[in-house]
């Protein structure tokens, strides 16, 4: 078995926390302004006063219903303020239609199975929790049986300490997850990876296992898959009372995440494939930016941008994606 790299003794504080930004902070700004309605011309003093006629125009073959809720939806701008509750009991009646996108059957099982993986926090008293914990083990280290849920050796792998437990964090046990599909499913990018076998080093290396959860983190607060906290929590529940008739998870709003759900009805696995791709990119943008430990942020959040780039230009598959985020990567043209 190949000698791992194992970085130097160093202050690990920089990886005990989310090394990404605030997901409730940028919830407002991720929200598109509402179009600003034209100024009326004035009408000049001297002439005589016209009357104003609003004209609500609805394209195709005429229906009732969907003029009323054009109607409506032109009166909750003029006089909403002076009105509230009139329009209240009329939009209940005849609810103005949302602007989100509507998910397919497959889509929404998916995306709320994604949602519900993400939320799992790892622990180390479930017995299933300490089973994945050995099988990662022996992935990792072939043929060394694992003695210990706390050792030393865990650090080769590249946790911080002899407790990968408290390296998990804001990842959960998804974290985890995807770590041991990387290594199932693609053994050969597995193991350049976490010996670190291309490339000149740092002498201060990322920890393979800690980066490896925080890029969880980083795509699933990209994708949209956290449950909102805070204010993006009250807009989330503002919008499903405004749209009672709307039942499963709520689709994402940014472009990636978008994206992400025709990724989502072709495979199951999507978000692993992902991972798998981004993790390669991770590695390769490492080596490119001569980083160190303490510069894991700027890599990290270089790649966050680099995938976010990929997903919204809307590719047609997982083979396009990953050839979008790793075109020019060395050893990226051989998958396994």
């Amino acid at each position: 078995m190949a000698t791992m790299r194992r970085r130097k003794q160093a202050k690990d504080d920089q990886l005990t926390e989310s090394l990404l930004d605030d997901y409730d902070a940028r919830d407002a700004d991720d929200v598109a302004p509402e179009p600003h309605e034209p100024p009326h011309k004035a009408v000049p003093s001297a002439a005589a006063p016209s009357r104003h006629t609003a004209l609500i125009v609805h394209p195709g073959e005429f229906n009732l219903q969907a003029f009323i809720q054009s109607v409506l939806a032109w009166w909750q701008r003029m006089f909403g303020a002076c009105f509230g509750p009139i329009f209240s009991y009329a939009t209940h009646l005849w609810p103005v239609p949302s602007r989100e996108p509507q998910l397919s059957l497959l889509q929404a099982e998916r995306l709320q199975q994604l949602r519900d993986k993400v939320a799992e926090r790892f622990d180390i008293a479930s017995p299933s929790h300490q089973d994945s914990l050995r099988r990662l083990w022996s992935l990792a280290f072939s043929g060394e049986p694992c003695t210990a849920l706390k050792t030393p050796r865990w650090k080769d792998m590249g946790w911080q300490g002899d407790d990968p437990a408290t390296d998990f964090r804001g990842a959960g046990l998804y974290g985890l997850d995807n770590l041991i599909y990387l290594a199932e499913v693609h053994p050969d990018t597995f193991r350049r990876l976490l010996d670190k076998s291309e490339g000149t080093r740092a002498a201060w290396e990322y920890p393979f296992a800690v980066a490896g959860l925080n890029l969880t983190w980083a795509l699933s607060e990209l994708l949209e898959l956290h449950a909102p906290t805070g204010a993006a929590a009250a807009a989330a529940a503002a919008a499903a009372n405004s749209n009672s008739d709307s039942s499963g998870p709520r689709p994402p709003r940014g472009a990636a995440g978008r994206a992400f759900l025709t990724l989502l009805s072709e495979s199951e696995v999507a978000f692993e494939e992902l991972y798998c791709a981004a993790y390669c990119l991770l590695d390769a943008t490492w080596l490119e930016m001569r980083a160190s430990y303490m510069e894991f942020n700027a890599v990290m959040k270089r790649v966050k941008g680099q995938v976010e780039k990929a997903l919204a230009s809307r590719p047609a598959d997982m083979a396009q994606l990953r050839q979008r985020l790793l075109a020019g990567v060395p050893g990226a043209a051989v998958w396994d």
